[in-house]
């Protein structure tokens, strides 16, 4: 089944229509369904050396 996802993060918005297996019996399930699905990184940006910010921005598209 199809659902469609809006997820905000820090003010941005990402919007998505997603192949569901099965049907959700709830929110919860969902929600479960969609953090095994996401892949989250993070690094301390301040203390990241002059390559990894480079890399950084390269992968957002945006030079500073």
């Amino acid at each position: 089944m199809k659902i469609a996802v809006k997820l905000t993060f820090f003010g941005e918005e990402i919007t998505k229509l997603v192949e569901y297996p099965g049907r959700p019996h709830s929110q919860g399930e969902v929600i479960q369904w969609l953090m095994s699905q996401t892949d989250f990184q993070w690094t301390d940006y301040d203390k990241a050396s002059s390559e990894d910010k480079l890399l950084y921005h390269l992968e957002e598209g945006t030079m500073q």
